[in-house]
């Protein structure tokens, strides 16, 4: 499970409509629970990449704290998921 904070706030209700239409197109993602705190995601362990991909541009669009998303990386024995090259890392893991 991953808590994503947010998002709280949608410019108009397809805005809305897009963003979980999207999220719940993502192949990893397997339910998505709305808490006071943010949206409580079930994901398919481990994440594969386009998943992981996906999930980061959804964030990046909408401007959410991708720092929610370093437990996934840490979690996942494919190096790939903790190089510093890749372009998300700084949001993951920077400080």
């Amino acid at each position: 499970m991953l808590l994503v904070p947010g998002p709280f706030r949608y410019y108009c209700e397809p805005d809305e409509d897009y963003f979980f239409a999207w999220l719940k197109a993502i192949p990893a993602v397997k339910a998505v629970v709305g808490t006071p705190s943010g949206l409580e995601l079930t994901l398919e362990a481990p994440i594969d990449k386009t998943s992981f991909y996906e999930l980061v541009g959804l964030m990046a669009r909408y401007g959410l704290d991708r720092k929610c998303l370093r437990p996934l990386c840490q979690s996942q024995s494919d190096p790939w998921f903790n190089d510093p090259q890749n372009y998300w890392y700084e949001a993951v893991f920077g400080t």
